[in-house]
C-alpha cells in the first residue's frame, strides 16, 4: 500500500514539475511577497469610525468629556457629532461604524453604544471594557485596580498594515489555489485517461486520491514557507504554521477532489469552482474590519482559519485559536476525504 503511494506520489510530483505546477506556485508567491513588500502601505487602517454624541450633564460632565476628547485626538477615527440622529445618519452611510451616547440614567453616567448588528461579540466586548476602564479612571480614580494575567503580558510590536495581509495570502494561495489546482490536475488526467488505466491497475483509490492531496500540500507548504521568510523572517511560529496549512490544503484539496468529480473537464466545473472560491473568501472581510462579523461569516472554515495564521505569523502567545482550528480542520479534513472517496467511487467506479 505505502509503496503504491509513494510511487504515485513520485509520477505525480514529476508530472506537474513538467506542468510548471511548481514554477507557478514559486511566482505568485514571489509576486504576492513583492506586493506585500513594496506596494501596499505600511500604515493603512481599516478601523471602524466611531461616532459620539455627548448629551450628559451631571457632576462628572468635565471628567468624561476629557474622556472622549482625548480618544478623539489619539484616534483620528473618532468623531463627535451633534445629536443621536446624527449618529444613525453617518452609520447608515457607513457600515463599518458604531456610535456611542454619553448620556445619564438615574443619575448615574449612562454610555450607550449603537451598533450595526452584525459585530463580533469579543470586538463589542473589547470595545465596552476599554471605555470603562478609561471612565473609571476618571471618575474613580481614587480606587486602585489590579489585573492578574494568567498567561503573563505579552508584549508584541504593531504590526505594519502590509505584513498584516500576509495571512490573507496564506490562507488564499497556498489553500485556496490547491482547491482549484488539485482539480485541474485531476481533469488533465482524464483528458490523457490515467484515471481509466489506473482503476484497471492494482492500485486502490484511496491511495490515487492521497497522491494528489500530498502533492498539494507540498506546493502550499513550499509557498507558505518562501512568502513568510521573505515576509517577517524568523519570527514566525513555523512549527503551527505548517500544521495549520497542511490541514488547510488537505481540507481544500478534498473538496476540489469531489467537485472535480462530476464534471469531464474544467470548463464545466469552472462555476462550481469560482462559487467556492467566492463563498470562502467572504471571510477576509472580517480579518481587517473584526466588528463585521455576521453569523453567515463565523460559521465558514475560513474565517478561523486566517485568524490561526495571523496567530502563526505573529505570535501573541495565544494558541488557544490555533489549537481549535486544528482540531476543527482534522475533523473536516477526515469527513471530506471520506466523502470524496465516496463521489469518486461513484462517479468514476460505478460509471
Amino acid at each position: 500500500m505505502l509503496k503504491r503511494y509513494f510511487g504515485l506520489l513520485k509520477k505525480d510530483i514529476m508530472v506537474s514539475f513538467r506542468n510548471y505546477f511548481f514554477l507557478v506556485v514559486v511566482g505568485v508567491a514571489l509576486i504576492f511577497v513583492s506586493i506585500i513588500n513594496f506596494v501596499i502601505p505600511e500604515d493603512a487602517e481599516i478601523k471602524p469610525n466611531v461616532y459620539y454624541y455627548f448629551e450628559y450633564e451631571g457632576e462628572h460632565k468635565d471628567l468624561l468629556r476629557d474622556v472622549f476628547k482625548e480618544s478623539e485626538a489619539k484616534h483620528k477615527k473618532v468623531t463627535s457629532v451633534g445629536s443621536r440622529e446624527e449618529i444613525l445618519e453617518n452609520m447608515k452611510k457607513n457600515f463599518n461604524s458604531i456610535g456611542m451616547v454619553m448620556g445619564e440614567r438615574d443619575n448615574r453616567p449612562a454610555l450607550e453604544f449603537i451598533l450595526q448588528g452584525y459585530e463580533n461579540q469579543e470586538v463589542i466586548n473589547s470595545l465596552i471594557l476599554s471605555m470603562k476602564d478609561d471612565i473609571d479612571a476618571r471618575v474613580r480614580a481614587d480606587i486602585e485596580i489590579d489585573t492578574l494575567l494568567l498567561k503573563g503580558e505579552v508584549e508584541q510590536e504593531k504590526v505594519p498594515f502590509n505584513k498584516n495581509v500576509l495571512p490573507i495570502f496564506l490562507t488564499l494561495e497556498p489553500i485556496m489555489l490547491g482547491f482549484v489546482m488539485i482539480a485541474a490536475f485531476i481533469f488533465m488526467e482524464k483528458d490523457e485517461e490515467t484515471i481509466k488505466a489506473y482503476r484497471v491497475s492494482p492500485g486502490r483509490l484511496p491511495e490515487y486520491l492521497a497522491s494528489k492531496i500530498t502533492l498539494m500540500v507540498i506546493l502550499g507548504l513550499i509557498s507558505t514557507l518562501i512568502s513568510t521568510a521573505l515576509v517577517v523572517g524568523t519570527k514566525a511560529n513555523y512549527l503551527s504554521l505548517i500544521v495549520i496549512v497542511t490541514l488547510g490544503s488537505i481540507f481544500a484539496s478534498n473538496l476540489g477532489l469531489i467537485v472535480a468529480s462530476f464534471f469531464d473537464s474544467i470548463s464545466k466545473s469552472i462555476i462550481w469552482i469560482l462559487s467556492f472560491n467566492i463563498v470562502f473568501s467572504v471571510p477576509f472581510a472580517s480579518y481587517f474590519m473584526p466588528n463585521f462579523a455576521p453569523l453567515y461569516i463565523r460559521i465558514l472554515p475560513t474565517y478561523s482559519l486566517q485568524f490561526a495564521l495571523r496567530e502563526a505569523v505573529f505570535p501573541t502567545g495565544n494558541m488557544e485559536v490555533i489549537y481549535s482550528t486544528v482540531m476543527t480542520f482534522i475533523v473536516l479534513s477526515l469527513i471530506s476525504y471520506g466523502l470524496a472517496i465516496l463521489a469518486y467511487k461513484r462517479n468514476l467506479v460505478e460509471n
